[in-house]
């Protein structure tokens, strides 16, 4: 097979990196409950159901978003969505930063589990828009990397940036780097209509519903939950 195109630098620099960003903060916000449940323990004298209720209502909110996700993404393109939903991240990151209680906890976590619902396949849908076919496996194998990076990100880091601020601190600090990823991917990111943008709502949702009688998908979606 030939070699594929050269990337522009502007393309690869201008949609790669900010989306690339985003990634790398939803990993941080996964994990980062790891280093910070004792401070959450003792300030909220949480037990282990509700630290673990905390935990995961990130990623249930986080699932629950998905098909909504892929419509949004379909319908107004990975820049808009992508920069719409991490302002309801950084906007949980100080809820959560700011709670006195443990439902304001639960709110600010859910918050920001819908908010970066879309980081990884909206890096997909505008690499699909803007790389040569040939590049698409490079270009995600190199975003699923920095969401590597993020996950080791929340552990010394976080742990380090704990001797110099309290875990509010880290909220705060990561409530502002998620605004500045929502304002680079919205600034720096070109934009480019996508397939499926002039579809009704209603066309959208019969998709969705073919998605769920095709036979192709429930096999799919066996083997990808038994894995999970």
């Amino acid at each position: 097979q030939a070699a594929p195109p050269p990337l522009a630098a502007r393309v690869a620099l201008s949609v790669f990196l900010p989306f690339a960003a985003a990634y790398f903060l939803s990993y941080v916000y996964r994990s980062i409950n790891a280093v910070i449940a004792p401070d959450l323990t003792a300030d909220f004298t949480l037990s282990a159901a509700q630290l673990g209720l905390l935990t995961s209502v990130y990623f249930l909110a986080f699932a629950a978003f998905q098909i909504p996700v892929g419509i949004l993404l379909d319908r107004f393109g990975p820049r808009r969505t992508n920069a719409s939903l991490l302002l309801a991240a950084a906007s949980g990151a100080l809820v959560s930063a700011w709670s006195q209680g443990v439902p304001a906890l639960l709110a600010g976590r859910a918050l920001i589990g819908l908010g970066v619902a879309a980081c990884l396949m909206s890096s997909i849908k505008a690499f699909t828009l803007w790389y040569p076919l040939q590049r698409l496996p490079a270009m995600t194998g190199w975003a699923l990397f920095c969401g590597g990076l993020g996950a080791m990100a929340a552990t010394a880091p976080v742990e380090a940036a704990l001797q110099l601020t309290d875990w509010r601190g880290v909220f705060v600090a990561m409530a502002v780097l998620t605004f500045a990823a929502s304002a680079a991917i919205f600034l720096l990111v070109p934009e480019r209509a996508s397939a499926g943008g002039n579809e009704s709502l209603r066309e959208q949702l019969q998709g969705v519903a073919g998605v769920f009688r095709s036979t192709v998908f429930w096999r799919v979606a066996a083997a990808s939950s038994l894995f999970q």
